[in-house]
């Protein structure tokens, strides 16, 4: 079983980050998504810019891949999910409700006391937008305008996180996210 299953093209950052964590995980390219030979996962990842045409493939395989990514969630996998890097975009393929609006910048954000709110390794991150987070979600992190740029949903067994937080995790939430997650079937 590998822990963590990103979704998208490779990248040796990420590479880095895992392997420093002695976190196993595996790039799957949206091609392969629903695949009945990829393995189980405790969580799974979309980076940045994946609902962006000129930097991604994974959009439409995400929306062909619906219920897949609802099982996931609800069998106890954590799916994290970062902003999709254009103007506007409602997360269809989400088994919940959510929008994004694109506005690049940093953040100044108050501390919170939910345990993923570890995905942040400082106060002022990097944002590339906010997010609306539609019945279901709990917003953990608010901008300075009060916009949500972390919320969370329960979803059965599992977790939807997504964030507007535009740097990699750190490396806290990475083993909190792994530490909380059954493995289950994308």
């Amino acid at each position: 079983m590998t822990d963590i299953a990103i979704i998208g093209e490779r990248t040796f950052l990420y590479e880095k980050l895992f392997a420093e964590l002695s976190v196993s995980f595996q790039f799957l390219s949206p091609a392969i998504l629903g695949s009945p030979f990829l393995p189980r996962y405790k969580a799974a990842l979309i980076p940045t810019g994946f609902a962006n045409a000129q930097y991604s493939r994974t959009l439409p395989a995400l929306r062909r891949m619906k219920s897949n990514i609802s099982d996931f969630v609800r069998k106890g996998g954590v799916l994290t999910v970062f902003g999709p890097m254009v103007e506007k975009h409602d997360f269809d393929w989400l088994p919940v409700s959510l929008s994004y609006v694109c506005e690049i910048g940093g953040r100044c954000v108050s501390p919170s006391e939910d345990e993923c709110s570890c995905l942040l390794c400082t106060s002022t991150p990097e944002c590339d937008g906010y997010l609306i987070p539609g019945e279901g979600f709990e917003t953990v992190l608010r901008d300075e305008k009060g916009r949500a740029i972390l919320v969370t949903a329960r979803f059965d067994e599992g977790l939807i996180v997504a964030t507007t937080v535009h740097e990699f995790p750190a490396g806290e939430y990475i083993k909190w996210a792994v530490g909380q997650a059954k493995p289950a079937k994308l």
